[in-house]
């Protein structure tokens, strides 16, 4: 029917005894009222999947946690209430449907940027080097021609923690930039000095 409001549909009807008892299964043993990093290594060898596995990042972007290693129970229901989820195996069977989801632009980029959000160390406002590199080939792998020459170039050259902005206008020039970087005019540039200094590195090192 026409929906004139544009409100979401309603989520499935869920079992909320069964998705109490998931959580109960998983809730930590010291402190009340989460789901701490034990009860979720346990959620992901139930799902079958590892806790660095993007579909695990996809999944806490939907459950719109605020720690990658505690949830709190409201989290968890409301995360498998809006998903339609009360048991591992819809869990598992929804994880392509959220992927899926992210081939829409707005949406992807609100997904990269709670990855940077969740990556933080606790009281930081930057990605360590080593993180951030991990992360951009866990989130962008597929979708930027130059992911590789990026990661080398900040390894071996640049050497710096990650702001947010850096972070956020990387995946703008990801979109961008086209497969051997001539789009990319360094007279006129508006893009940060870090990327300026990437396509220099670039150009001298692939001679383009």
């Amino acid at each position: 029917f026409h929906n004139p409001g544009g409100f979401p549909p309603p989520p499935p009807e869920v079992d909320s005894g069964a998705i109490m008892a998931m959580y109960n299964k998983y809730k930590d043993e010291e402190e009340e009222g989460c789901i701490g990093i034990d009860g979720i290594l346990q959620f992901c060898a139930d799902l079958d999947i590892t806790p660095d596995d993007v579909r695990m990042l996809v999944l806490t972007f939907n459950f719109q946690v605020k720690s990658p290693v505690k949830w709190t129970q409201m989290e968890w229901v409301n995360g498998m209430t809006r998903l339609g989820c009360d048991s591992v195996d819809k869990v598992r069977s929804k994880m392509l449907s959220l992927q899926a989801d992210l081939v829409d632009p707005t949406r992807f980029k609100q997904f990269y940027a709670f990855a940077f959000d969740m990556s933080r160390a606790d009281g930081q406002k930057v990605l360590d080097l080593d993180t951030a590199v991990q992360l951009w080939r866990l989130v962008l792998k597929d979708r930027f021609h130059h992911l590789d020459a990026w990661c080398e170039f900040l390894e071996t050259e640049y050497k710096k923690s990650i702001t947010k902005d850096t972070w956020m206008l990387t995946y703008d020039f990801s979109v961008q930039s086209n497969a051997d970087m001539t789009n990319i005019d360094l007279d006129n540039s508006a893009w940060p000095v870090v990327i300026d200094e990437f396509v220099e590195y670039y150009r001298v090192k692939h001679k383009v």
